[in-house]
C-alpha cells in the first residue's frame, strides 16, 4: 500500500473519529454521559494526535495536543464538565474538523490561538481543584553508576547499574524496585487483580507514547508491582525501537477493566497486555530458555543471551515458551495473549479466530464496478429467459434458481454500499452551532432513524440539499426567542430530523415548530417578482411550492444566510437529479416540514414492463398498488376529457400514458386497456392506463440526463432482455403534472 493510500485511510479514519466526539460531546450537553462517554471521546482526538503525528501534519498536531490534554484533565477529574466547558469542547471539536479539512486539501491551518488559549484557562483554572493525591512522588535516590572497565568489550547487563538504565529507558517513570516488588494484594484491597504489559516494537509509531499509557494506568488507581527487565540485551545490541521492558500493575477492584484497555485501544497490537486475577495469570516472570547461560539475579529463570527481536515475539506472561529466534513468526504473540495462564502450550500455537464484526475498507471504484457487474448480470439474466421462451424451451426450475441466486447477488451488493443515514444528520448539530452563533436562536435537534440504510451515493449528494433545508428553516421559520415566548412556545426552538422506509423509497423529514409559511407574503412577492400574475388563483400548496422557483425569497435583508434567491431551486433539482421528489407540509404558527422522497439505490429496481402503443415503459413497482381490467360501470367522466376510476366506492383520477407521455399511438378508452392502480407522495394514488401489461422483473437504471437529456416524467431508462431500450416512467412526476392539467380541462 502507497504512502498516499495510507494517508487517505487516516482521513477517513480522521472523519469517524470526528463523528465519534461528535456524538460523546452531544451525551455531555444532554448531561447522558458517563465515563465511557469522555474516554471515547479521548480516544477519538487522541487518534487523530496520532495519525498527525505519523504524516507530519504539525499545525494539526500541535492544536490537538492542547484538545486531548484538556481531555484528559476532564476524564481524570481535574475539570468538571459543565455547560461551559461543554460548549468550549464543541467549539474546539469544530476547530478540529476544520485543522482535518486543511490538512487533507492542503491548505492554511484555521487561526487557532485564541481557541488554545482558552482551552489553556479552562486547565488553568482547575488546577487547583486537583487533589493532593493526584501529585507525582518524589522519585526515589538512585545509586551511583558502576564504573566502566578498561577493556573495550560491553558490559553483560547484570554488571550495569539497573536503577539507572530504568530511569534512562523509563523518562524516570516511578517504578517500584524488583527486590521489593511483591504480587499480594496490598492490605484491604484483597480484591485487586492484575494488568500485565509489554510495549513490543513499533509501540511509538504514529505518535503513541508509551509512557503516557503507564501514567494513565497510574492516575486509575494502578500500582506497579514489577517491572520485567529480563529481555534488556548487552548495550553493543541495544535497539531504541525495540521494547524490551515489561510491567505488572495491581489495580483496584472498583476500576472496570475497560478503562484499562481503553488506554490501548490505539497502539492495538503494537503492545502485548494481560488482564486477570492471580488465579487467572501468573506471576509476571522472565522467560526461561534451555540452557541458560547465567543467572539473572531479578528473575526466577534465565533469558536468551542476545536476541533483541525476542521481545516482539514472546508474551509478557508466557511461563515456559519454545526458544525464540531472531525474527519470530507473528503468530506467537496473540496465542500467547489470549490464554496468558497456559504455561505448557508452545509460544507459536495458532492465532484466535478474528471476531465478529470486523472490517475491511475497500477501493469505492472496486465497488462501483462490482454494482455495474451485477446490473449486467441481471441483464443478462433477463436476455437467456427472453432468448429461452422465445426457443420454447422449458427450464423453469433451472431459470427460477438463476432469477434466486442473481437477486441474492444483487442484495448482497446493494448492501455493501448501503450506509447509515447517521453520517448525514452527524453534520447538523454543528450547522446549528454556527446558526445560533449568526442568528441568535438556539435550535434542539431530535432525531429519528439515523439507522435507516440507503445508498453510498444517494448520502454523500444529499449534504447540501440538508444543509439548505436546515438554514432556511433556521432563518425563516423559527421564530426569534422572544416572539416564541410571546405565542406560549418555549423560546428555544426545534428541529426534527427523521428517516424511514416506506414502499420501496425513503422518506426524509426536515420539520421545525416555527411560524410556518406566510402565504399572503409569499404570494405578494410571488406577484411583485412576476413568478405569478396577480389575478392568479392558487391553491396552499402550489403557493407553497413558489418557494422553489429560482431567484425567489422572502428575506428583508440579505445575509449569508439567505436573501439572494438561490438555494431552494438547487435544492428541488438536486433531489430531483437523485431520482425523488421535494414536498411540503405548514401549517401557520405549528411550523413546516419538508418530505424528501428518494430511492434507496440508483442503480437496480424492480418494474412492471408495459406496453403502450408500439413503445415499451416500465413503471416502478414500488408505485404499483394493484392492476385490474375495468367494467363499463366502474369509471366515469369529469368534464370535457377527465375520467374517474371507482376503486371499492373511492373515486381516484384516470391518466392516460399515451396522453402524458405523448406517444403516438395507445389506449384512450380504459375498457380497451388495463389500469394500473399507482401510489404517489404528492398526489395520493391514481390510475395509470396502458395497452397490456408484459412481464414484472427487475431492471438496471441508466440516467436519462446523462446519456440524452432530462425528459418530464421520465425517470431514466433500462435496456430489456431482447437489447431494447425502455423509459421508466417518473410515477410522481407524471401524476403530479397531469392532475392540474385535467382539473383545469374539468373546470
Amino acid at each position: 500500500m502507497s504512502p498516499e493510500e495510507i494517508q487517505q485511510i487516516f482521513f477517513v479514519e480522521c472523519e469517524e473519529s470526528l463523528a465519534a466526539a461528535e456524538a460523546g460531546l452531544a451525551a455531555c450537553r444532554a448531561g447522558t454521559h458517563d465515563s465511557d462517554t469522555v474516554n471515547a471521546v479521548f480516544r477519538a482526538v487522541h487518534s487523530i494526535k496520532g495519525g498527525a503525528g505519523a504524516f507530519g501534519y504539525s499545525a494539526l498536531q500541535a492544536y490537538t495536543h492542547t484538545f486531548e490534554t484538556l481531555l484528559s484533565d476532564v476524564r481524570e477529574g481535574l475539570v468538571a464538565i459543565e455547560e461551559q466547558l461543554v460548549d468550549l469542547l464543541l467549539r474546539a471539536l469544530d476547530t478540529l474538523a476544520d485543522h482535518v479539512e486543511a490538512a487533507r486539501e492542503g491548505g492554511d491551518a484555521p487561526a487557532d490561538a485564541a481557541l488554545i488559549a482558552e482551552m489553556e484557562g479552562a486547565m488553568a483554572g482547575n488546577a487547583a481543584a486537583a487533589p493532593a493525591a493526584a501529585a507525582e512522588p518524589e522519585p526515589a535516590p538512585q545509586p551511583e553508576a558502576a564504573s566502566s572497565d578498561d577493556d573495550d568489550e560491553p558490559k553483560p547487563i547484570d554488571d550495569l547499574d539497573l536503577a539507572a538504565l530504568l530511569d534512562d529507558l523509563t523518562g524516570g517513570f516511578d517504578a517500584p524496585a524488583p527486590a521489593a516488588a511483591s504480587t499480594n494484594a496490598p492490605a484491604g484491597q484483597d480484591k485487586r487483580w492484575k494488568v500485565h504489559l509489554r510495549p513490543r516494537a513499533g509501540a511509538m509509531r504514529n505518535g503513541s507514547e508509551p509512557l503516557l499509557m503507564l501514567r494513565d494506568i497510574a492516575a486509575l488507581g494502578g500500582e506497579s508491582v514489577f517491572c520485567d527487565v529480563s529481555q534488556v540485551p548487552p548495550l553493543d545490541s541495544f535497539e531504541v525501537a525495540q521494547g524490551y521492558l515489561g510491567w505488572t500493575f495491581a489495580m483496584p477492584a472498583d476500576v472496570a477493566e475497560d478503562a484499562v484497555r481503553d488506554i490501548f485501544d490505539f497502539i492495538g497490537d503494537d503492545c502485548a497486555l494481560a488482564i486477570g486475577n492471580d488465579e487467572e495469570i501468573p506471576e509476571f516472570r522472565a522467560e526461561q530458555t534451555a540452557p541458560a547461560p547465567k543467572a539473572e539475579p531479578i528473575a526466577v529463570a534465565p533469558a536468551a543471551p542476545a536476541a533483541p527481536a525476542a521481545p516482539v515475539a514472546a508474551a509478557p506472561v508466557a511461563v515456559a515458551p519454545a526458544p525464540a529466534p531472531a525474527k519470530a513468526p507473528p503468530a506467537a504473540a496473540p496465542a500467547a495473549e489470549a490464554k496468558p495462564d497456559s504455561a505448557e502450550k508452545p509460544a507459536a500455537a495458532a492465532p484466535a479466530p478474528p471476531s465478529a464484526g470486523q472490517s475491511i475498507r475497500i477501493d469505492l471504484f472496486k465497488l462501483d464496478r462490482l454494482i455495474d457487474l451485477v446490473g449486467e448480470l441481471v441483464i443478462a439474466q433477463a436476455m437467456l429467459v427472453q432468448r429461452l421462451d422465445g426457443a420454447g424451451i422449458t427450464a423453469t426450475e433451472e431459470l427460477g434458481l438463476l432469477e434466486s441466486l442473481t437477486r441474492d447477488i444483487q442484495e448482497s451488493a446493494m448492501s455493501i454500499r448501503a450506509q447509515p443515514i447517521a453520517s448525514v444528520f452527524s453534520r447538523v448539530p454543528r450547522i446549528l452551532r454556527d446558526l445560533a452563533a449568526s442568528t441568535g436562536k438556539h435550535v434542539k435537534l431530535e432525531t429519528i432513524g439515523e439507522t435507516t440504510e440507503l445508498d453510498k451515493t444517494v448520502i454523500e449528494r444529499l449534504g447540501e440539499p440538508l444543509t439548505h433545508l436546515i438554514r432556511n428553516a433556521v432563518d425563516h421559520g423559527i421564530e426569534s426567542a422572544d416572539v416564541r415566548i410571546a405565542a406560549g412556545k418555549p423560546p428555544e426552538g426545534t428541529l426534527t430530523l427523521s428517516a424511514e422506509h416506506r414502499s420501496g423509497r425513503i422518506l426524509i423529514t426536515i420539520a421545525d415548530d416555527g411560524a410556518g409559511i406566510n402565504r399572503e407574503r409569499v404570494l405578494a412577492k410571488a406577484v411583485e417578482k412576476g413568478i405569478v400574475s396577480p389575478d392568479a388563483q392558487l391553491s396552499a400548496e402550489e403557493i407553497d411550492n413558489l418557494i422553489f422557483a429560482p431567484g425567489f425569497s422572502t428575506a428583508q435583508v440579505v445575509s449569508n444566510i439567505s436573501g439572494r434567491g438561490v438555494g431552494m431551486d438547487v435544492v428541488r433539482q438536486n433531489v430531483k437529479d437523485l431520482g425523488g421528489r421535494i414536498t411540503i407540509e405548514s401549517v401557520p404558527g405549528q411550523g413546516t416540514a419538508f418530505i424528501l422522497t428518494l430511492p434507496l439505490t440508483l442503480a437496480i429496481s424492480d418494474g412492471m414492463i408495459v406496453d403502450v402503443g408500439d413503445q415499451t415503459l416500465v413503471v416502478p413497482l414500488a408505485h404499483v398498488v394493484e392492476s385490474l381490467r375495468p367494467g363499463e360501470g366502474d369509471f366515469h367522466g369529469l368534464g370535457s376529457n377527465a375520467q374517474m376510476l371507482n376503486v371499492r366506492g373511492r373515486f381516484i383520477p384516470i391518466i392516460s400514458l399515451k396522453t402524458a407521455l405523448g406517444a403516438p399511438t395507445g389506449a384512450t378508452n380504459p375498457q380497451e386497456g388495463v389500469l394500473i392502480v399507482v401510489d404517489t407522495e404528492s398526489a395520493g394514488q391514481a390510475a395509470l392506463l396502458v395497452d397490456d401489461i408484459c412481464d414484472q422483473r427487475q431492471f438496471v437504471i441508466k440516467s436519462l440526463a446523462t446519456n440524452f437529456r432530462a425528459v418530464e416524467g421520465v425517470a431514466g431508462a433500462t435496456i430489456l432482455g431482447d437489447g431494447k431500450v425502455a423509459l421508466i416512467v417518473d410515477v410522481d412526476g407524471l401524476v403530479a403534472c397531469a392532475l392540474p392539467a385535467q382539473e383545469r380541462q374539468a373546470a
